[in-house]
């Protein structure tokens, strides 16, 4: 019953609209190649936060590089790079795991990553990006086919790691042409990449990256003095762009640099990355705090996934079997 198609999806539906944060939680991974779950609503309420979770994930035991791809309806993609990247879908909830198909060996690291669904043929995708000669090579991996394969090259230069929303994997680049920055979609079902519109932004920016909040596509961007938050709200419609948050940002007074938004609150209290602890930013106040965590050090990255019942193993059928 707990495992049925129609159940799962029916659980999923209901935590995704749930208008709390008590569904979420956020993953760490730290230099010790320990994985830690925390509960969002705890950061943001708890006093004293504990790491409710020390997480057991697929190949624990091998100490080599490990990297959170991405997480997607409660199911977390992470990769391994030894002498070939191997990768692992694993749900957190439920520590149900499957490691992907080998990956044509190769040489060189994938520079960037991407992970989520695609709704068209309800499939779990991965993409890698790799840099090859001149061009950034692009090969995605379907959870249902089991398989990868190559696709157009990606159009620009990409910058950190890819996110996902409504059916697409979205990347902060650079078009060198004309010397800017772009926002990217690749669309997972028809495999071809879009352009984003972006807000219009109120000085020059020098840094920019994405992230997904809430269902929403939001950016980060800096300037020489604030770190901007920005979310459309309807995706695809550049008049729907909102500066959600505006942290002033002076180096010389901060004894930290590159704040990273993780996830806004609806009355602008953000969750952040500083430095590899978790900060509360009061958009208001425009100040800090910093929640007690227990046996708390730096962590080297943190992603936002929400507790499900999806099991990575429920594709191995064609897709008109789970309807």
């Amino acid at each position: 019953m707990i495992s049925s198609p129609q159940f799962v999806k029916k659980h999923l539906d209901l935590v995704i609209v749930d208008d709390t944060i008590k569904p979420w939680r956020i993953i760490a991974r730290y230099a010790n190649y320990e994985l830690k779950s925390y509960s969002l609503h705890s950061l943001f309420h708890e006093p004293y936060v504990f790491a409710e979770v020390d997480l057991d994930y697929p190949s624990e035991t091998m100490t080599r590089y490990i990297k959170i791809v991405g997480s997607c309806n409660g199911l977390v993609c992470i990769y391994f790079w030894d002498l070939v990247d191997t990768f692992y879908i694993w749900n957190p909830s439920t520590r149900e795991t499957r490691a992907l198909s080998a990956f044509e060996e190769k040489h060189s690291r994938g520079i960037s990553f991407g992970f989520g669904y695609d709704p068209s043929n309800d499939d779990y995708k991965v993409v890698r990006v790799d840099s090859v000669g001149d061009r950034l090579e692009v090969e995605v991996y379907s959870l249902r086919k089991d398989s990868w394969r190559r696709i157009g090259d990606f159009p620009h230069i990409v910058l950190g790691e890819g996110k996902v929303l409504n059916g697409s994997i979205l990347w902060a680049a650079t078009n060198p042409i004309i010397n800017s920055f772009s926002i990217t979609a690749l669309d997972l079902s028809e495999e071809t990449y879009m352009e984003i519109p972006q807000p219009n932004y109120e000085s020059e920016i020098e840094h920019l990256f994405v992230i997904a909040s809430r269902g929403r596509l939001c950016i980060v961007c800096e300037d020489a003095y604030y770190v901007d938050l920005w979310a459309m709200n309807e995706y695809g419609i550049k008049e729907s762009w909102t500066k959600l948050v505006s942290m002033l940002y002076l180096p010389e007074q901060w004894p930290f640099q590159n704040p990273e938004p993780l996830w806004c609150l609806k009355d602008g209290v953000t969750l952040v990355n500083i430095n590899g602890e978790f900060g509360i930013y009061d958009n208001i106040e425009q100040t800090f705090k910093f929640p007690l965590i227990h046996d708390a050090v730096p962590f080297c990255q943190a992603d936002i996934y929400i507790e499900s019942l999806v099991s990575p193993n429920a594709f191995m059928v064609p897709a008109d079997l789970n309807h």
